[in-house]
């Protein structure tokens, strides 16, 4: 009940930043600082002003590699435990397959319904042109982020059955798609609890 109620008051305050915002441009502001008071926009502004080599060399990693931790992992997994015949170890990365693929789909359809344009087109965080994806590309599918709920999807199961350590994983991989620019903040919370409490109820059903 406690997660139930944490969850809706997180969607609640994303949500309503969006709707209620207005863009406020001056004379001199241009496509490219254009600025709306609410979390997407505050958050991708305090990112692009927080860069460094640290985080630029994490990130470029997590971008560069992504098949290996969102795909390679559960399926190396479930190897591993047919293999050795460690039920626990199979039975977490099946789950781990079955929940990405669920909440995948849903993103995928979300993305094609929604059309959200992405941060780096400079169009603002109130950009959306319903079902341009199917014509337009990769461009206007920004809401959710794939990345956070194939991430949460895969990696919640794990932490769940061996530590909550592992959950280290996909927030990181979560925050890179901001730090990248590919994504809102508001795509990595929805992607991301799409894909934990999906893999949440794979795991205990």
């Amino acid at each position: 009940m406690r997660k139930r109620f944490i969850l809706f008051l997180v969607l609640i305050l994303v949500f309503s930043s969006i709707i209620i915002a207005e863009d406020t441009v001056t004379t001199q502001s241009t496509s490219t600082t254009k600025f709306t008071l609410n979390l997407d926009d505050l958050s991708r502004n305090f990112v692009q002003y927080s860069t460094n080599s640290y985080l630029d060399i994490i990130s470029n990693f997590l971008t560069k590699y992504d098949y290996y931790f969102l795909v390679a992992t559960p399926v190396v997994g479930y190897t591993v435990g047919y293999l050795t015949n460690d039920y626990k170890l199979k039975k977490v990365s099946e789950d781990a397959i079955i929940s990405s693929a669920i909440s995948g789909g849903i993103a995928l359809l979300t993305k094609i319904v929604v059309g959200r344009e992405r941060p780096y087109a400079e169009e603002g965080s109130l950009s959306f042109n319903p079902f341009a994806p199917l014509t337009q590309g990769a461009t206007y599918t920004s809401f959710p982020s794939g990345h956070s709920t194939i991430a949460w999807s895969v990696y919640t199961p794990y932490a769940k059955e061996y530590s909550w350590w592992i959950y280290i994983i996909p927030t990181t991989i979560s925050f890179s798609r901001i730090y990248e620019d590919v994504h809102w903040l508001s795509d990595v919370v929805t992607g991301s609890f799409l894909g934990y409490y999906t893999a949440s109820y794979v795991y205990y059903f």
